[in-house]
């Protein structure tokens, strides 16, 4: 089993509400769906940090025109065209 942890935290009622409803729809316990929501808002917050880092650097050294087009024309060439 993993090492855990308890954290006590205030939230409004409705939220509790919504909480316990997902929590039940989802067929878990109220503190595994919080544990799954941390996760989630942690990854996400990762995310913005890894595009963050990437924007920095595009502006210290972007990619050249013609590269970038040349690879979106090679990721496109086999789509179909739109009507």
């Amino acid at each position: 089993m993993k090492s855990v942890s308890k954290v006590a935290v205030s939230i409004p009622k409705e939220t509790l509400r919504r909480l316990e409803r997902v929590a039940k729809r989802m067929r878990r316990s109220r503190s595994a769906a919080v544990a799954l929501a941390i996760e989630e808002w942690l990854r996400a917050h990762d995310v913005s940090k890894a595009d963050r880092l990437y924007a920095e650097a595009y502006l210290r050294e972007p990619e050249p025109i013609a590269e970038v087009a040349a690879i979106a024309a090679a990721a496109t060439a086999s789509w179909e065209p739109w009507k």
